[in-house]
């Protein structure tokens, strides 16, 4: 039996450092914290880094590259690390955690790994709970409807929807990691 595991997420920009190198210490120092369990010591940890704003996968696996069993997932086609969520990645993620859920193969580890694992908790059932199809009029009568998937209605994130999708949608293909 393979197990997956979601342990962080980059999106939230509040909740982390502005500083690159201070987030690069949180994420090595979450990663050694992870490592503490009996469960996790011996897995492989996979970064998995949005790329829709720029470089910060890039950095991330510069920055982190020398952790050891510790891999980054890449673009193969685009030649650069992270993942681009498009429109129809995030159809394909959604469906198949709409899947899991319902065949209840999705569990959250007892002992969540955080310095806030109550609210993460809240957070991700919150997020779970709105993240749907947004739609959009068009501006006039010659226009098209816009439909986008998130999760940010009338204020909230969706980071945490997002990088549990991630880790069960690209979690078992192999290929995408350097």
């Amino acid at each position: 039996m393979r197990t997956h595991a979601l342990f962080y997420t980059l999106t939230t920009r509040e909740r982390l450092p502005q500083e690159p190198e201070k987030q690069f210490a949180l994420v090595e120092r979450h990663i050694h914290r992870l490592r503490q369990h009996r469960e996790f010591q011996n897995s492989e940890v996979i970064v998995m880094v949005e790329r829709n704003l720029g470089f910060e996968a890039e950095h991330h696996q510069r920055a982190l590259h020398g952790i050891p069993m510790t891999r980054h997932r890449i673009d193969h086609t685009a030649k650069r690390y992270g993942i681009l969520t498009t429109e129809d990645v995030k159809l394909g993620m959604m469906t198949l955690l709409n899947n899991m859920l319902r065949e209840q193969r999705v569990n959250l580890f007892d002992d969540i790994v955080s310095d806030d694992a109550a609210g993460n908790r809240r957070r991700l059932r919150e997020q779970l709970s709105i993240y749907s199809f947004q739609f959009k009029s068009a501006p006039d009568t010659f226009g098209k409807q816009r439909v986008s998937l998130n999760g940010k209605v009338g204020g909230m994130k969706d980071d945490v929807c997002i990088a549990l999708q991630l880790a069960i949608y690209y979690s078992s293909k192999e290929n995408m990691y350097a």
